[in-house]
């Protein structure tokens, strides 16, 4: 009796495994693939607030291959900025960017800012143009710290604001 049951088991788990998971990620396909036709769809068509005639820049810069630390940099990063300048982002005075630098269009950001790792670069625009910049390197000694990499991302922010 126990040898049956066990081939039972075995047979079952290979019904699930074999046939049940994989349909998930076709019904995966299908919700996100309708998600697309959604967003393909075209805007309602607004007029653009103006433009600012100085704004602030943060940029997070990275690689394709990625390790969990700069993950984790990219989305403490994100959640400082919208967070803390949600204002400031809705009136274009601050703009928050993720830009891969090993995509072709994209490499000269490896020279313009002298990268070497993945980094968050402040800088500050002014009728178009950037005046200045700077690497927030503290980023890597914060990240474990989660409450020091906010109020330091936030802090320099609100420096070059005041500025």
């Amino acid at each position: 009796m126990k040898f049956i049951w066990k081939r039972t088991s075995v047979f079952i788990w290979l019904i699930v495994f074999g046939f049940v998971f994989p349909l998930q990620g076709v019904f995966a396909e299908d919700v996100a693939a309708a998600g697309k036709t959604e967003a393909a769809k075209p805007a309602a068509v607004t007029p653009e607030a103006p433009k600012p005639a100085r704004s602030i820049v943060v940029t997070y810069f990275h690689n394709t291959m990625r390790c969990p630390t700069c993950h984790k940099i990219e989305e403490q990063s994100t959640q400082a900025v919208k967070f803390h300048f949600e204002k400031e982002l809705l009136s274009g005075e601050v703009v928050f960017r993720v830009i891969n630098v090993d995509e072709p269009a994209n490499e000269h950001y490896n020279t313009d800012y002298q990268l070497y790792t993945k980094s968050l670069i402040v800088s500050e625009l002014k009728d178009g143009k950037e005046v200045r910049w700077k690497n927030l390197e503290k980023i890597w000694e914060l990240v474990r710290d989660e409450e020091e990499f906010d109020k330091y991302v936030q802090d320099e922010i609100n420096d070059w604001l005041k500025e």
